[in-house]
């Protein structure tokens, strides 16, 4: 066997992760007498994560890797927001679907006598737990992959991807008062919300580098969408200009409404290195 194929192979068995503070909260499940849980919820986490990657996969999305978190699971693909919306809501969609057959599941567990009432009554709880967890209106959920899907579809992505972190962050400030207020505080809780701001305030730091993978998918991956029709000025800047692209659209940009560039043209000259719409329309001339 080559080394290519034996990385191959390798790539293929790390396809399903599990990160090293995960392993640590298991072992710390374990130590207080709460392994069956810490079990039940991985195995609730790992059915929702294989509805994300089914649907992916349906949708000829490239899988990077599914990954076990602390607080939950994450899966990770190539796309970078070059989809289709339609395609991103089936994705997002199918993790919580995967709670209601996991009830159907259970329920049958419990009447052919495979689990005790109590242990059924623990699955129906972490169950609805996980799913009521992850429709939070809040990055990098599935409820916040909701509401930037939502506002991608009226607005450009770089606003919607900035508007979905505010709210997020609001959202999250929200939740964690009414949490302490209403819930005995405990450090579960902290952890979690400590967790979701790192990751919002990462999202929020390499916003202009997701930004620029969007575009990337856009232009070597081009899908063919409704246009949009957008005017803009000749002496606008072409980063203010790709900033107006929507992620549900294809675009044609009518210049000084007399000339009109496509958006395969303004991400060309973009990626060239260009600095205003009036230097495309020179070099057309």
């Amino acid at each position: 066997m080559d080394r290519s194929s034996q990385s191959n192979e390798w790539e293929q068995t790390r396809l399903i992760r599990i990160h090293p503070l995960t392993w640590l909260m298991g072992a710390l499940a374990a130590a207080v007498g709460m392994f069956a849980e810490a079990l039940c919820l991985l195995t609730i986490i790992f059915v929702h994560e294989l509805g994300h990657a089914a649907a992916a996969k349906f949708c000829g999305w490239r899988i990077v890797k599914i990954e076990f978190l602390p607080f939950g699971g994450k899966l990770e693909t190539n796309e970078h927001a070059g989809r289709p919306l339609a395609e991103e809501w089936l994705v997002v969609l199918s993790g919580p679907f995967m709670h209601m057959p996991l009830a159907a599941a259970f329920f049958c567990l419990l009447h052919t006598g495979v689990v005790e009432p109590d242990v059924y009554s623990l699955l129906i709880q972490l169950n609805v737990l996980i799913l009521l967890f992850n429709l939070l209106p809040v990055l990098p959920l599935d409820g916040g992959k909701m509401i930037l899907l939502l506002l991608s579809a009226v607005r450009p992505y770089y606003d919607a991807y900035r508007m979905a972190i505010h709210c997020s962050f609001f959202m999250l400030v929200c939740l964690f008062g009414a949490a302490i207020y209403v819930l005995p505080f405990y450090l579960q809780l902290l952890l979690t919300v400590s967790y979701i701001t790192v990751q919002l305030l990462t999202m929020w730091k390499e916003k202009e580098y997701m930004f620029i993978r969007f575009l990337t998918a856009r232009f070597y991956e081009p899908v063919q969408l409704r246009m949009l029709h957008i005017h803009t000025g000749s002496r606008q800047l072409l980063m203010e200009t790709v900033r107006q692209l929507h992620r549900n659209r294809t675009h044609l940009f009518m210049v000084d409404r007399r000339v009109n560039i496509t958006e395969y043209e303004l991400l060309t000259h973009f990626f060239q290195g260009k600095k205003r719409v009036d230097e495309i329309i020179e070099n057309n001339d």
